[in-house]
């Protein structure tokens, strides 16, 4: 495989999977707090649930990224390892981020997914209406062109 050269990433492996939006107006307000433990003492911040649930989301989809790119790129070895220890550190962060906001990534996903299947590509009549309203001016043109140049005669 060459180095330089980009691999191919089909949009329908790497699009977001979650395209519903989310009340999280409820939530925004209410601060949780988050405390950690390093060589310098206990840390602690405030963060909200809408800024756990898009890490939570850019986690578990970045997690897909590198496992969908091991088969991809055809990785093997040491590259193959390392990809997938890091997804299996991520998921393990993303689960216990979203365990501690009550949020379930995959029903997420499988609501998506049902939401998206009952919805018909017909339902889109954006196109229809642009070609009707190309056609309807198109002939209202010619018909007031055509009267135009019968006045003229």
């Amino acid at each position: 495989m060459d180095e330089n050269r980009l691999p191919e990433l089909p949009q329908d492996i790497f699009r977001p999977m979650i395209a519903q939006s989310v009340q999280l107006e409820q939530f925004l307000g209410e601060e949780l707090l988050f405390c950690f433990r390093d060589f310098d003492g206990v840390h602690t911040f405030t963060t909200c649930y809408g800024d756990i649930y898009k890490i939570v989301n850019a986690l578990r989809d970045y997690i897909r990224l590198l496992e969908a790119v091991c088969d991809q790129w055809e990785l093997t070895g040491f590259h193959r390892a390392t990809y997938e220890y890091h997804a299996e550190k991520l998921r393990k962060i993303a689960d216990k981020l979203q365990a501690g906001i009550g949020y379930d990534y995959d029903k997420a996903v499988e609501r998506c997914k049902k939401k998206r299947a009952r919805k018909s590509h017909s339902s889109d009549v954006g196109e229809d209406a642009l070609l009707l309203t190309f056609l309807s001016s198109s002939l209202i043109f010619k018909v007031t062109l055509f009267s135009f140049q019968i006045r003229l005669a």
